[in-house]
């Protein structure tokens, strides 16, 4: 008789033949995966209960507006460097990591200028709360997107479980600096330079941390070039997402005011959380999609694709059942969030299809397909929140991001099947 531990062992490798997946490493992968999902949620759930409860509405969305104002100007950062970092270190080649960490804080200067500019934009209009809340954020969001490089080190490397356990100190942290900050005050302006601090100066840190001993030798030019061209063309196929990914607060504060963008803030959260976890989970895909080729990837892809599906139905399924009783008991006071939650989270269901062929398309450095789902994907999502988010505002949001999610997901396919065809061609 099987003794118990090699009783999961077991199964795990009968589902490796029958799916055609390597189940071992996604398991053991998706377990710290999933702690450290929960360990971001749990903190997630207290801030946002610190925030429904002590902060009003009007506050709340104004300091929402500000961190997405901040997010959306920082679209300069070369934030396809952490694409070229994970692919260089999945191949062995760790040396390129300080090459990468210098290039991208040259270029995240860009940045730094383009929030200032508007920080120095309202200052001459007198709204000084704007102004200096900007001024904060122009140093931390670029300088801290640089630092992050840690986690591709670590993805790369495949050490989810040294990953895991410091993204959640970091984020233990994090949690307790803001819950601390709201008991003693609702300024805006001592929040946003709170949540500053606890954006940069850890990823400071555990870059240090995580780099220390690396390979220091001067890396080959070939690597080096090979980082620069995925670290510029991911970038450049992510500028509008940048911009996009923020459009719909943006424009529901200027459209109906801070109420209404709080309310949608705690509708919109649940779901962003769990798209990210579905992001992070498949993540652990990223350095195997980086050592497969091209034919291999394409046997076995539309299995994958509806497996990632199904599992994206039951996180939606179960967040919908949830809600409900989560709002009612943590956020009494935004039950009007309620419906709007759990239409969002049937985006879940479909969100997998783009995460999963947008890995594929990083991990083979498809730069083509790369810009084009991007670019593709966040023209929809921009063209649909616009025209209905102006014109039914909050109910018009959710439904543009229903929409969006259906629609990118089967461009995703489509823009999948044109340059896989094309490659395999080009190969033969």
């Amino acid at each position: 008789m099987e003794s118990l531990p090699n009783k999961p062992l077991s199964l795990l490798k009968r589902a490796e033949r029958i799916l055609k997946l390597d189940t071992t490493y996604i398991a053991r992968g998706s377990v710290w995966m999933t702690l450290s999902f929960v360990i971001g949620t749990l903190a997630s759930l207290v801030t946002m209960v610190a925030y429904g409860n002590l902060l009003s509405r009007e506050t709340y969305g104004t300091y929402n507006y500000l961190l997405s104002l901040g997010a959306s100007l920082s679209f300069l950062t070369l934030s396809g460097t952490g694409f070229g970092v994970l692919r260089a270190v999945a191949r062995g080649y760790e040396n390129v990591v300080p090459v990468a960490l210098r290039l991208q804080l040259k270029y995240n200067l860009i940045a730094v200028a383009t929030v200032l500019s508007v920080a120095i934009y309202y200052g001459y209009k007198g709204n000084m709360l704007f102004a200096y809340s900007l001024l904060l954020l122009a140093v931390a969001y670029p300088l801290a997107e640089a630092f992050h490089i840690y986690v591709q080190v670590l993805n790369g490397r495949k050490r989810f479980d040294l990953l895991t356990k410091l993204t959640s100190i970091i984020t233990l942290i994090g949690t307790v600096a803001t819950v601390a900050t709201l008991l003693a005050t609702q300024s805006i302006l001592i929040l946003i330079a709170v949540y500053a601090a606890t954006s940069l100066l850890p990823s400071v840190f555990l870059y240090w941390y995580v780099t220390k001993d690396i390979d220091k030798t001067s890396p080959d030019e070939e690597q080096i070039r090979e980082m620069r061209r995925t670290a510029f063309h991911i970038t450049g196929a992510g500028l509008v997402g940048t911009a996009a990914q923020y459009i719909d607060k943006i424009l529901l504060f200027q459209v109906a005011g801070p109420a209404a963008l709080a309310v949608y803030g705690f509708a919109t959260a649940g779901p962003d959380r769990l798209r990210s976890f579905l992001k992070n989970a498949m993540s652990i895909t990223l350095p195997r999609l980086a050592q497969s080729s091209l034919e291999q990837i394409r046997q076995v892809v539309y299995k994958r694709i509806a497996l990632s599906m199904l599992f994206g139905f039951g996180v939606a399924l179960i967040y919908w059942f949830l809600a409900p009783y989560l709002f009612k008991l943590l956020l009494p006071r935004y039950l009007d969030a309620i419906l709007y939650t759990q239409v969002l989270a049937l985006s879940l269901i479909a969100a997998p299809v783009v995460i999963y062929v947008g890995s594929i398309f990083a991990g083979q450095n498809m730069l083509r397909g790369n810009y084009a789902l991007s670019i593709g994907t966040q023209i929809i999502r921009i063209t649909l929140f616009v025209i209905l988010g102006w014109k039914w505002q909050i109910w018009g949001l959710v439904f543009a991001y229903l929409s969006a999610s259906i629609l990118n997901a089967i461009l995703s396919i489509i823009i999948w099947e044109i340059e896989a065809r094309r490659l395999i061609r080009k190969n033969e």
